[in-house]
């Protein structure tokens, strides 16, 4: 043997040697510091409050990662049931099985709590794919489970977690109450829900998104989201001059989703301008089919000034029956402005004057032209 060969012999075998006792060292910290099991992450969990809303205020209770690490180990678990070909029933039956068993170790273990913040699952059977609702304290998401097609290029015939909602990564809120509902299927069949939630904070007003996705087990399985709208609620209903609009229908190839938003002619903690989308699932692509607003004759003015406090020149006008107009509100709409009160006159038929209660006082003039309200008058008093 060369001097040369033998080097890389030595030098392979040190590799060999350095990188088997990395492994045991990892292994050995793996076994020393296993990641804890659902029981385990119950009995943490059951140290919170039930309600992070409810007394003793004021004390850290931000079990995020805890409730976030118990609900994809409950998901492990349905994926586990589900293969388990050697147990009776359907896959509902299976993964219905499998999440009892967590719900009664969440009974025992938060039985301080009230029932409603303990462990529940709701299952939406939509063939061939289950949707899994899970609810915990005061957390809630879904997770779809399904079997694509393929695996690597290859057949499968094995359960999967296809896809889970992100909903709680976005609201840094309370009381995620989740809904959740099928819908009318396109010509390829393939699988579609909707997501309701409801945020909440502990005060103030309740925000809504809707979540709808659709699961195509072609090749390895795609869980997309067809619909994505985000709203909020007041605190009642009950603005004067403001009625809702539209209500939540899911059922059929037409669906309607009603929501409000804040906006500069908002005069308290409630939103005034609500509006209803309808979307058309008659097809296999989802599209958007209309919009309707509670106030269309206000809806301008609280555009314009949405944009004019961006320096949007181009949008203002989108709502405006002149370029005059238009540069008007840019130039002398300051940041944030709003209304403590607003009144609204019928000068004509189609024609409305608007005057905002504040000061500085704000006044718009608006007309319908061709179906469409726009802002033909402002001026600052």
């Amino acid at each position: 043997m060369t001097f040369r060969s033998f080097s890389s012999v030595l030098l392979a075998f040190v590799l060999f040697v350095v990188s088997g006792a990395g492994r045991r060292i990892d292994a050995q910290e793996q076994r020393s510091d296993p990641p804890p099991d659902f029981r385990q992450l119950l009995q943490k969990l059951a140290a919170y409050k039930p309600d992070p809303c409810g007394p003793p205020y004021g004390e850290n209770e931000d079990s995020t990662d805890v409730e976030s690490r118990l609900l994809l180990q409950a998901a492990d678990i349905v994926t586990q049931g589900l293969n388990a070909t050697a147990a009776p029933g359907s896959p509902r039956d299976r993964a219905a099985e499998a999440l009892e068993k967590l719900e009664r170790m969440s009974a025992e273990i938060n039985a301080a709590w009230p029932e409603e913040n303990r462990l529940h699952f709701q299952i939406l059977d939509l063939p061939p794919a289950l949707v899994v609702k899970m609810t915990l304290r005061t957390h809630g998401d879904f997770f779809v489970f399904g079997i694509p097609e393929e695996d690597s290029g290859k057949p499968n015939r094995l359960w999967e977690e296809v896809g889970s909602d992100d909903e709680f990564l976005k609201h840094d809120l309370f009381h995620p109450l989740l809904d959740l509902y099928p819908l009318h299927r396109g010509p390829s069949g393939n699988p579609r829900f909707l997501a309701k939630f409801v945020h909440a904070g502990c005060a103030g007003s309740i925000g809504v998104s809707y979540d709808a996705r659709e699961w195509n087990p072609k090749d390895t399985g795609g869980l997309e989201q067809i619909i994505e709208q985000m709203g909020t609620w007041g605190l009642d209903d009950k603005v004067p001059g403001f009625a809702q609009i539209g209500k939540l229908r899911t059922e059929g190839s037409l669906i309607t989703l009603p929501y409000c938003w804040f906006s500069a002619i908002d005069t308290w903690d409630n939103p005034s301008l609500c509006a209803v989308d309808a979307y058309d699932l008659s097809a296999d692509s989802v599209t958007f089919r209309s919009r309707a607003y509670n106030r269309p004759d206000l809806l301008p003015i609280a555009k314009a000034i949405e944009y004019a406090e961006q320096r949007d020149y181009s949008a203002v006008l989108g709502y405006c029956a002149s370029s005059q107009v238009a540069r008007r509100l840019v130039r002398n709409i300051p940041p944030h402005a709003g209304a403590e009160d607003i009144r609204v006159t019928h000068t004509a038929n189609g024609r409305e004057h608007v005057e905002f209660g504040s000061g500085p006082g704000y006044s718009f003039d608006v007309e319908k032209h061709a179906g469409r309200w726009r802002v033909v008058a402002f001026s600052i008093e």
